[in-house]
This record gives structure tokens, sequence and C-alpha cells, in this order.
């Protein structure tokens, strides 16, 4: 069973107007998983989703049968950071991606800029955690402009002196705006959100998570509601 379906208004995870991720097209939905399951032994059927299938689906997230949630596609157009970027990218396993070059056109002068910095964990070296009241926020955001605009000024100022796109890129920061689309299957997508929406991820990853989620867990409720359930997070 196949869905293409129009591409519905953007959420912007970082709340800037910006950032932003969109579903694109989708492919299969919770029947396909079980049809996926069942076809080892002669037992898909084009009947309509019952409460037997949807024990099936929470059996097969509950014992890591996973193979079965291959046979589906959610495709997003993400708009993010290169810094939030490059943290997604890490998973490969059943994804796909295509971004934005610098090679092949002028890099759009869009930054990510925090609303507020935070601090870094005193105890664990990848984590941040909230501004105390010790930390400047105003001279953390004028250093951080500062950076942006010096950076900006050589990338146009090489551009300008006849420098290749595919060089001049390099003086640009990681707060940039990239975009790019992200193919999941659903096995790859759920293991994605484990990791991305989870308390342990960068805060504004974290963001991104929770959007491709919002716009994924209606495609298929069954199997969000069976791994909701078995990560002990709360429905959405």
């Amino acid at each position: 069973m196949t869905q293409l379906q129009a591409t519905p208004a953007a959420l912007y995870p970082l709340d800037d107007a910006l950032g932003s991720v969109a579903l694109v097209q989708h492919v299969g939905d919770d029947k396909m998983i079980v049809n996926a399951a069942r076809v080892s032994f002669g037992g898909d059927s084009d009947a309509p989703l019952s409460a037997r299938d949807e024990k099936l689906i929470a059996y097969l997230l509950r014992h890591q049968h996973g193979s079965p949630f291959e046979h589906n596609l959610i495709t997003f157009k993400v708009v993010c950071p290169v810094f939030v970027d490059r943290q997604m990218v890490r998973h490969r396993v059943g994804v796909s991606k295509n971004e934005v070059s610098g090679r092949y056109v002028e890099v759009q002068e869009r930054l990510y800029t925090p609303v507020l910095f935070r601090k870094q964990a005193p105890s664990n070296r990848q984590a941040s955690v909230p501004d105390d009241g010790t930390l400047d926020q105003q001279a953390a955001a004028a250093a951080w402009e500062n950076a942006w605009r010096a950076s900006s000024a050589a990338y146009q100022q090489l551009l300008g002196l006849g420098v290749t796109r595919e060089q001049a890129r390099g003086v640009l920061p990681q707060a940039m705006y990239t975009e790019s689309y992200y193919t999941f299957n659903v096995r790859s997508l759920l293991h994605f959100l484990s990791l991305r929406d989870h308390e342990g991820a960068q805060y504004e990853t974290r963001q991104y998570a929770h959007a491709m989620r919002a716009l994924a867990q209606p495609l298929f409720p069954v199997t969000f509601a069976a791994w909701e359930a078995l990560e002990g997070r709360p429905e959405r």
C-alpha cells in the first residue's frame, strides 16, 4: 500500500522561522509492516488492520524483529544548522540523504543564533546545563554575531576575488543553515528517535527529532504507540 501526499506546513524546531522540518512523502503504513511479517508463512492480506495485527506489531518491536519495519519510507526536508545536520547524518543505516551543495550554489546568509546560551556540564563532556545566571548572555551573543559577520564577509570577499565556491565555503561556520532530504524506513527512524529524541541528546538536535516524530507518528500510529509504550515514553 503506497501513499504519496502533499507537504504539510513545516514545523519550526528552533522557533526562528528559518530552521524547519517538512514531510515530503511517505510510503507504507502499519498494515504493510504486518504484511511484511506475515508473508513468511503466506499470511499477508488486504484486510483492514485488526487488533491481532496491533498485537503483532507490539510483539515485533518487543522482540526486536526489525526487518518488517524496513518496507516503507518517510522523506523529510530538513533545514537545520550544520552542527545539527552532522549529528543527524551519523545515522546512516536505512537512511538516505541529499544535501544542498556549496559547490554549486552560493551559500545563503542564514544563521542560527541561540535565544539563550547554555553552560558546559561540569561532569559530562558532551552535555550542557542551563545558565545559572553566571553566564554573560550579552557578551556571548556579541561574540557569536561577530564571528558570523567576519566569516560571512570573508566568504563574500573570496567570491569577489574569483575564488571557487567549493573553497570559499570553507570559512563559513557550523551555525549556518543547510538543507537536505532525509529518507528513513520506520526501523531506522525509530532508532534515530531513540537516540536523538532523548534527554542525552543536544537540545537543538532533539528539537528536530521532536518535529520528525510529530510528522511521522500519524502515518504509523499503531507502530509509534507500541514503540512509545516499549520505551516508556509519553504519547504525543
